[in-house]
């Protein structure tokens, strides 16, 4: 077992690294991607895949040293607020195209969304079990 947790381990470094290299660095092309990238709109879809990529690397790192459960809309919520992020730093570094904003706009209401929806339900599963 301590084999597969060590592997979980570096992967998710690994991940963190790479993500977070692709999001951050001004330059695209690092050694993480096989390709190189030209063209603003490959850029804007590179940099958006690195948050995915971190929030994998976070959440994997968050898995093996946690022992509370974590729910569903929580890990969706952590994995799009990277994502946003990301995006930030796409607009920063790449610019801006209709669909990158349109995007953008659509996971803002996205990530609200998931938001509120979990406050409600955190509320409603205080309110039943005080009642029990």
């Amino acid at each position: 077992m301590i084999l597969f947790r060590v592997f979980i381990f570096f992967a998710a470094c690994l991940f963190l690294i790479a993500g977070l290299t692709t999001v951050i660095s001004p330059d695209i092309n690092s050694i993480f991607l096989p390709i190189e990238v030209n063209d603003q709109a490959t850029s804007i879809l590179i940099r958006a895949f690195g948050g995915v990529i971190t929030a994998v690397g976070y959440l994997s790192m968050r898995f093996l040293y946690s022992s509370s459960k974590v729910q569903v809309g929580t890990v969706i919520l952590y994995i799009i607020s990277v994502l946003l992020i990301a995006k930030l730093f796409s607009f920063l570094y790449d610019g801006y195209t209709h669909f990158s904003m349109t995007t953008f706009i659509i996971l803002i209401i996205f990530a609200l969304s998931l938001f509120l929806v979990q406050k409600a339900r955190k509320n409603e599963i205080r309110d039943q079990n005080f009642l029990n």
